[in-house]
């Protein structure tokens, strides 16, 4: 390999890493919505170029996580109310699925570990109610559908569920930050393990589904609190 080749090689490494972390501030909400993305500032935090910078911003575009506007630059994308709908009827259709593919594989006997897996991690989300720790169950909830999607050996589905929900983890992280929306995501997470321990793919499907819709539901209340119109 030439210099040069190596060259463009630890570019393209380096803006891929780049724009790994832009991604998680965003997904994270260092990165707010709206929010204008500066280059220069980036760059500086970092410790790479600005255009290095540039790169991994322009490799973000199709993401859904921004937006670039023409003679302004790039901008951290604000869901409208009927994207962040549509994404939940999008996720829904695709963890129902999901549920349903691995209720069918525990009951074929080829997930041995997968229920004492689901049930270890909701002793862990009950634990955190306890102790008032939004961030920690927010980790345990990501944990959670991660497990059901890798029961369902489906390896496209799931990176077709994991773009879809990085452009939600704003509006999840929020109808997960009080305690009773927490203890209600806990016994939907219960209603989805005993439908899979008992090996009923419909069971498990229609559990997967209402707790999408519950998560819809428990996010569109904390907006309508925070927004003028709902007080």
């Amino acid at each position: 390999m030439t210099t040069g080749a190596r060259s463009i090689g630890r570019r393209a490494t380096l803006a891929v890493e780049v724009r790994g972390e832009i991604e998680r501030m965003i997904v994270e909400g260092e990165l707010a919505a709206g929010e204008k993305l500066n280059e220069l500032t980036l760059s500086s935090a970092m410790g790479v170029s600005r255009g290095t910078v540039r790169e991994a911003i322009r490799s973000l575009a199709d993401s859904g996580l921004i937006d670039l506007i023409a003679n302004r630059g790039a901008f951290v994308h604000e869901t409208t109310l009927a994207e962040i709908r549509n994404l939940y009827d999008l996720r829904g259709a695709r963890f129902a699925m999901a549920c349903a593919a691995t209720a069918r594989r525990v009951g074929e006997g080829s997930e041995p570990k997968l229920v004492a897996l689901l049930e270890q991690n909701l002793e862990q989300m009950r634990e955190t109610l306890g102790q008032g720790d939004p961030a920690r169950y927010y980790a345990l909830n990501i944990e959670f559908h991660d497990l059901l999607l890798q029961g369902a050996a489906n390896p496209k589905a799931k990176t077709m569920y994991d773009n879809l929900v990085k452009e939600m983890h704003l509006f999840r992280r929020k109808g997960l930050s009080v305690a009773t929306n927490i203890a209600r995501s806990i016994d939907e997470h219960a209603a989805i393990t005993r439908a899979v321990a008992a090996a009923d793919p419909e069971g498990a499907r229609v559990a997967a589904l209402a707790h999408i819709t519950g998560g819809f539901a428990r996010y569109m209340t904390m907006a309508e609190a925070d927004s003028p119109i709902g007080g």
